[in-house]
C-alpha cells in the first residue's frame, strides 16, 4: 500500500516537474527564430491516409519524386517544438468551434490541420460539408469543428453597377465570426495580384470611390477595419484570435542567391542556416504595427522567415494541372503548412501548460458533494468537520447534512434538528441540547445523568442506530458493550474524544482506536489529514517552489 502511494507520488512530481520546465522553457523561447533540420521521423502523416487534401496539394500524388522536403522540422534557437500531439489538441478544444478565416493560404493550413488531426485519431468518426464559402470538418467524437471560411481581404468586397468594389472600411460579414472559440485569420496574397483576375475594380473609403491606390496602405487601411472590428465585438476571455503571418513566395531566384533561377522549379532543399538573404516583405511591418495597436491584441503565427527559408516546399507543377503552372505560392501537404499549426499548438501550450479540457472538471468540485468521488483538495471539509460546530446550546446547522455523510441514522425523533437531519447526520446523545427534554420512552431507563454533565460523561451509545425508535432500556448505562455497527473500533473511546467520532466518514481509520486523541480539536485534526492528502499537498508545494526556482 505504501509503496503504491510513494510510486503515485513519484510520478505525479516528475510530471509536474517536467511540465514546469517545458513551460519555462517556451515561455523564454523566440519560436520563430531558427532553422530547418532533416529528421526522418517526419511527416507527421502520410497524405495518402488524408483523403479530403485538396488535389492541388497533393504533390505526391501530382508526380513529384523527391520526398525530402516532407522531412524537414522546425527547430527554434534556444528550444526544441514539442511534438505534435493531435488528441491532445482535440481533448483541449473538446466542445469547441476553430475558425479559418482568409484565402487559399489559410485554406492550406486549415487542411493541413484535418489532416494532423485525423491522423492521431484514425478510428474517430468526422463529418465534412462545404456550404457556399465555408468548409467544415467535424470530430464527432470530441464535439470539435474545424472550419475555413474564404475571404481574401477580410473587408467587404461588393458587387455594384461599376463593377467589384472592395470597401476598406467596411466588415458587415463578420457575424460568421463570432460565436467561434478559437480564430485564425490571414490576408495578404490576393493583395499582390496586380494583373487579372483581381479581387476588386474599385478601392473605396468612406464616400470616396478610386480605380487605384498604393497597395500597401490600402492593405494597412483594411487591417486597421479588421482591428477595431475585433476589439469591439470579440471577448478575449471566450474566444482566442490568432493571425496567420505573411507567408512567403518564390518565383525569383535571386531572392535566395540563385540568380540562374527564375521559379522554385526543381528544388529540393531549403536555404540553410537561419537568414534569409533576401528582401524582407514591407507588409510585415504594416500587419506588425496594427496587431500592437490593438485594444484585444490577436497572436501572431509569424511564420515569414521559416517560410522564406522553403523555397522546396511548393507544389511548383506538381497541382494536378498543366505543366505551364508553377505554383510557388502555396505548400504542398503533408509540408510546411504543418510546421504552422505545430506553432499554433505550442503557442496554446505557453498560454495554457495544463493538460486539457476533459481534465478540467477534476479539479475540487464543490464542498457540498463529498459523497462523489473527489480529488484530496475536497477531502479535508468533507473528512473532519470541527466539534465546534455542534455546541450542545443550538442544533446543527442545516448545510452540515450534505457535507458530513455520517454512518446509519441514530437521532431520536424529538431532536431539533430539521426533518432530514436526523437520518442524515445521525447525532449521538451529546449533540442534544442540554435543555431538550428526553424522549417520551427514555423513563424506562436508569436514570439519566441531570442535563449540566449530559455532554462530557456520556458513554457511547452504540445501540443508537434505529432512527424511529430510541433503544431499549437496557442499552443507556455506561457498562453497555460497542454496537456490532462500529466494526474497527476494538474498545469504546474515551468519553472526551466521544462527539466527534460519529462524524468522521474515514471511521474505519487504523489508527483511531490505537491513540485516540486527548481532546475533540486533536481529534479533528487527526481524521482529517489522510495520506493521499498529505502526499498531494507535498507534491503542490513541490511544484510551486520548483516553478519560482526555474522563473
Amino acid at each position: 500500500m505504501a509503496s503504491g502511494f510513494g510510486s503515485w507520488h513519484c510520478l505525479v512530481a516528475f510530471l509536474v516537474i517536467g511540465l514546469a520546465s517545458v513551460s519555462c522553457q517556451l515561455r523564454n523561447c523566440n519560436l520563430y527564430e531558427g532553422s530547418w533540420l532533416f529528421d526522418d521521423s517526419y511527416p507527421i502523416y502520410e497524405a495518402s491516409n488524408c483523403p479530403f487534401i485538396d488535389p492541388a496539394f497533393d504533390c505526391l500524388k501530382n508526380g513529384r519524386t523527391d520526398k525530402d522536403y516532407l522531412k524537414y522540422r522546425w527547430k527554434p534557437s534556444k528550444c526544441d517544438l514539442p511534438r505534435f500531439d493531435g488528441r491532445d489538441f482535440l481533448e483541449r478544444q473538446r466542445g469547441k468551434n476553430i475558425l479559418f478565416v482568409g484565402d487559399s493560404l489559410s485554406k492550406n493550413m486549415w487542411q493541413s490541420l484535418t489532416c494532423m488531426l485525423h491522423s492521431a485519431v484514425p478510428g474517430s468518426a468526422y463529418n465534412l460539408k462545404q456550404e457556399g464559402d465555408l468548409s467544415d470538418f467535424s470530430f464527432l467524437e470530441f464535439g470539435v469543428s474545424v472550419k475555413w471560411l474564404k475571404n481574401n481581404f477580410l473587408v467587404d468586397e461588393v458587387q455594384e453597377q461599376i463593377g467589384r468594389v472592395l470597401k476598406l472600411d467596411s466588415i458587415t460579414t463578420g457575424d460568421q465570426w463570432a460565436g467561434n472559440h478559437m480564430l485564425i485569420f490571414n490576408s495578404y496574397l490576393w493583395w499582390l495580384h496586380q494583373g487579372q483576375p483581381r479581387g476588386w475594380d474599385y478601392f473605396q473609403v468612406g464616400n470616396t470611390t478610386m480605380k487605384d491606390m498604393d497597395i500597401l496602405e490600402a492593405y494597412q487601411i483594411a487591417l486597421t477595419t479588421w482591428s477595431r472590428w475585433i476589439d469591439g465585438h470579440i471577448d478575449p476571455l471566450s474566444t482566442q484570435v490568432f493571425f496567420q503571418g505573411i507567408s512567403a513566395a518564390h518565383f525569383n531566384g535571386q531572392d535566395w542567391n540563385e540568380t540562374s533561377e527564375k521559379t522554385c522549379k526543381g528544388q529540393t532543399q531549403p536555404v540553410l542556416g537561419s537568414v534569409y538573404p533576401g528582401p524582407s516583405i514591407p507588409a510585415e511591418g504594416i500587419l506588425s504595427n496594427v496587431l500592437s495597436m490593438m485594444e484585444k491584441p490577436a497572436k501572431l503565427l509569424d511564420v515569414t522567415l521559416l517560410t522564406q527559408l522553403r523555397k522546396d516546399g511548393h507544389p511548383s507543377i506538381y497541382t494536378g494541372q498543366a505543366e505551364s503552372t508553377d505554383d510557388c505560392s502555396h505548400w504542398c501537404l503533408a509540408g510546411v503548412p504543418d510546421t504552422c499549426n505545430e506553432l499554433l499548438y505550442t503557442t496554446l501550450l505557453k498560454i495554457n501548460p495544463n493538460r486539457t479540457s476533459r481534465d478540467a472538471p477534476a479539479p475540487s468540485p464543490q464542498p457540498a458533494a463529498p459523497p462523489a468521488p473527489s480529488p484530496p483538495p475536497a477531502a479535508p471539509p468533507a473528512l473532519s468537520p470541527p466539534p465546534a460546530a455542534w455546541p450542545p446550546s443550538h442544533p446543527p446547522p442545516p448545510e452540515a447534512p450534505p457535507a458530513l455523510s455520517p454512518p446509519p441514522a441514530a437521532g431520536p425523533p424529538s431532536s431539533p434538528p430539521a426533518p432530514e437531519a436526523p437520518p442524515a447526520l445521525s447525532p449521538p446523545p451529546a449533540a442534544w441540547p442540554p435543555s431538550s427534554p428526553p424522549p417520551p420512552e427514555a423513563p424506562p431507563a436508569s436514570s439519566p445523568p441531570p442535563p449540566g454533565s449530559w455532554p462530557p460523561p456520556s458513554p457511547p451509545a452504540p445501540e443508537a442506530p434505529p432512527a424511529s425508535s430510541p433503544p431499549p432500556p437496557g442499552s443507556w448505562p455506561p457498562p453497555s458493550p460497542p454496537a456490532p455497527e462500529v466494526p474497527p473500533a476494538s474498545s469504546p473511546p474515551p468519553p472526551g474524544s466521544w462527539p466527534p467520532q460519529p462524524w468522521s466518514p474515514v471511521a474505519p481509520s487504523p489508527w483511531a482506536p490505537a491513540s485516540p486523541p486527548s481532546s475533540p480539536g486533536g481529534n479533528s485534526a487527526g481524521h482529517a489529514v489522510s495520506p493521499a492528502h498529505v502526499g498531494y499537498v507535498l507534491v503542490k508545494v513541490t511544484a510551486v517552489l520548483l516553478v519560482i526556482m526555474l522563473l
